[in-house]
């Protein structure tokens, strides 16, 4: 077990990256239409390598998240690290809350155990499932990664009530929520829907914000996971521009370890006016 994520797991990582590939339809066209706007200068067959690259990554989140889920602590923390966990010191200096801002990779359970290792297990914001029993038995394992977990209803009060106590919560919210949440900030020169809340969040709350980014390094079969010095002057009181750090900061990541983005989500459904939908 201790060295699956050198062995069995990666290795049956690619048959079944190109099983997902293959049977994937309407998501595979997602995800490459994403690469394809986002690394225009890639040339055509680079593009389709970096996407079957994708869906081997996600046939190894199959394999992460059985391992964290049941693996013992000590195999799971020899297996990576997480660098910069003095930054979330400093950021909760004086009792203040830290919010830590991440982003849809396809190691999104490991990419939780390394940070938490670190500075203490985070509560989290996901949207719930809609299978109740899976809703249960994914939150009952994830007790190994996290305090507890924001969802739904009520959630953005209780994440501002949760970070006024000092709390530490992590959010991912490089996603699209449609337009009446949302503001446009680029993200690889497009412009992007972005979540209202990162900021106002921030505004409410009197919390920190630290970047958080985790990935799989393969030339070195580890898990890395990276904390970033906490924000200065965030808010900035221009919202556009708060927002275009955060998505600049994904994007610095994404260019590092392409393959291992959320490729797979519509990130770009909502356009500004008069722009001609982006997926056909």
């Amino acid at each position: 077990m201790g060295q699956m994520p050198q062995g069995m797991g990666l290795a049956l990582s690619r048959p079944l990256g190109w099983l997902a590939y293959s049977l994937a339809g309407r998501r595979r066209q997602i995800a490459a239409r994403n690469i394809e706007r986002c690394f225009p200068e890639l040339v055509p067959a680079e593009r389709q390598c970096l996407l079957k690259d994708h869906f081997r990554c996600l046939a190894r989140m199959l394999f992460e998240t059985a391992w964290v889920w049941t693996a013992p602590e000590k195999r799971l923390d020899g297996w990576g690290s997480c660098e910069g966990a003095q930054y979330v010191a400093r950021a909760r200096e004086g009792g203040r809350g830290v919010l830590l801002l991440a982003a849809h990779s396809t190691s999104p359970e490991l990419g939780g155990w390394y940070p938490g290792r670190a500075v203490g297990k985070p509560w989290v914001v996901y949207r719930s499932l809609r299978n109740p029993v899976i809703e249960w038995f994914s939150n009952r394992c994830r007790e190994r990664l996290i305090s507890g977990a924001l969802s739904n209803k009520g959630v953005f009060r209780h994440m501002v009530e949760h970070l006024r106590s000092g709390g530490i919560l992590w959010y991912a919210p490089d996603q699209d929520f449609g337009p009446e949440r949302s503001a446009f900030a680029p993200f690889f020169g497009i412009p992007a829907a972005t979540l209202k809340a990162i900021v106002h969040v921030v505004e409410q709350s009197g919390c920190k914000v630290v970047f958080l980014f985790t990935a799989f390094d393969e030339e070195k079969r580890k898990y890395v996971a990276q904390y970033h010095p906490p924000l200065q002057d965030f808010p900035s009181g221009d919202l556009v521009s708060d927002l275009s750090r955060y998505n600049a900061a994904v994007e610095e990541h994404v260019r590092r370890w392409p393959a291992q983005y959320w490729w797979i989500h519509r990130r770009f459904k909502t356009r500004p006016e008069g722009e001609p939908p982006f997926y056909d």
